[in-house]
């Protein structure tokens, strides 16, 4: 999940106006995360990693996604964390040194600028409640090219977001991108819907 610095120098999931953000301190904070609002066991029965496979987290946060995936690759696969916050990405690094988890690669990167992998090297690849928080289309764009390239041709995309429904927490409903408006710009990239699911709040689609 993205997140933006707020003016009280700590970090926010979501913006300052939304409720039901989570923030923590410098000191003590682990990261933003959406991985707990569903059923995990869910969520990756329907993506079907599978033992040896390349997962790539993009915009991983506190990296929950990467560490249940870290467990499903097994040691001859590979999950790379991608987050633009150094901060995050070493709390990542350090917390998966302790359990010992060494399959994991937390990586600091824009991804609004590139993803720094060679061109079809990617199994899957998963923006869990990221998109949001950027302007979509314009921004998410040049996001969308970068995962195609790296993609292997049988790859999956993988994008939870949060529905396009009113609620009294999370991102502002203007900033939510409903399926159909995520599927509409994907089929520009040769990616296709291959499955949808709900997920409560937030939703689930995997495309090839």
């Amino acid at each position: 999940m993205y997140h933006i610095p707020c003016n009280n120098n700590t970090v926010c999931n979501h913006n300052k106006k939304d409720q039901g953000h989570r923030c923590r301190d410098k000191k003590n904070r682990r990261g933003p995360s959406s991985f707990h609002m569903q059923d995990a066991t869910k969520v990756f029965e329907k993506i079907g990693l599978k033992s040896g496979d390349t997962f790539l987290d993009l915009g991983c946060g506190a990296g929950d996604y990467s560490m249940h995936a870290a467990t499903l690759v097994d040691t001859t696969g590979r999950v790379y964390a991608l987050d633009c916050w150094p901060e995050l990405v070493e709390t990542l690094e350090e917390e998966a040194k302790q359990l010992g988890i060494h399959n994991l690669y937390p990586v600091v990167a824009d991804i609004r600028r590139e993803v720094p992998f060679d061109k079809g090297t990617i199994d899957v690849c998963m923006i869990a409640t990221v998109l949001h928080m950027m302007d979509f289309p314009l921004q998410t764009r040049r996001v969308f090219e970068e995962v195609r390239r790296v993609l292997k041709e049988d790859g999956k995309l993988v994008v939870v977001e949060c529905k396009k429904e009113k609620r009294f927490f999370g991102p502002l409903l203007e900033s939510r991108i409903s399926p159909e408006m995520l599927e509409k710009e994907l089929v520009q990239f040769g990616l296709y819907k291959e499955d949808y699911v709900d997920l409560g709040d937030n939703y689930m689609m995997i495309f090839r």
